[in-house]
């Protein structure tokens, strides 16, 4: 074998091994996509014929079970955990596992989705939970039920998750603070009315006295006189004699 041919089958065997581990690299990985719709009052899902749990992407306009129109919500937060199936695993459910099922192994992001209703993450080979965050301020009162993916998913490399949940838009913001009740209006008391009596009876003390002393006056005036008649008769009676 000449120089030249091992050289070749050198660059050959290199080549391949190194595609190999690009290859095993690429794929190595799986890119978990999460797009956040919010459901209207009263919806419990997509409509039926948008209704995907294959981790495939929806590519039409998203409307709900009741044909409402739906928009993206920006800032809902997403805890991603890597988890380990106790036991043999069949007590796993892929929507709302109990927490007896699995085992926490580490918390391996906290996403939030951007203007488009987006937050993604590159994970490896394992299985991994999801957990919504409320948000009141975006009408987000009732989080989704928590999601459970193995990765990697047969034939996928970008698995879509679209977590359904309802936001009620007129109660976003903050709550508002209950307003103090209205004090009572307080009527005033009317003054206690006082007895009059006194004032009637001390009201008539002075005409008493004045009709009093006007008859005395006048029986003193007639004895006056009588008195000036007797002595003018017996004056009489003197100077007869």
């Amino acid at each position: 074998m000449t120089k030249s041919s091992k050289l070749m089958g050198f660059l050959i065997v290199t080549l391949l091994l190194f595609l190999g581990l690009v290859s095993q690299k690429a794929f190595a990985d799986s890119r978990l996509i999460i797009v956040k719709y919010g459901l209207s009052p009263g919806a419990t899902g997509f409509s039926e014929n948008q209704t995907t749990n294959d981790g495939l992407q929806i590519n039409n306009l998203p409307l709900d079970n009741l044909g409402n129109e739906l928009s993206v919500l920006s800032g809902i937060h997403y805890l991603v955990y890597e988890i380990s199936p106790t036991g043999d695993g069949s007590e796993l459910k892929a929507i709302n596992p109990p927490p007896s099922s699995y085992t926490v192994l580490k918390e391996v992001a906290d996403l939030a989705t951007d203007s488009n209703g987006v937050a993604s993450l590159s994970v490896s080979d394992g299985y991994y939970l999801i957990e919504e965050q409320t948000n009141p301020q975006k009408g987000l009162l009732k989080a989704a039920l928590p999601l459970v993916i193995k990765a990697p998913v047969s034939g996928l490399n970008e698995v879509y998750i679209y977590p359904k949940s309802n936001v009620d838009k007129e109660k976003t913001g903050p709550p508002n603070k209950p307003k103090p009740a209205p004090k009572p209006i307080e009527v005033p008391k009317a003054p206690k009315s006082k007895d009059d009596s006194s004032k009637k009876v001390f009201g008539l003390l002075p005409k008493t006295g004045v009709a009093s002393s006007l008859l005395l006056t006048s029986y003193g005036f007639v004895l006056f006189l009588i008195i000036i008649c007797l002595k003018k008769r017996r004056k009489k009676e003197e100077e007869v004699k």
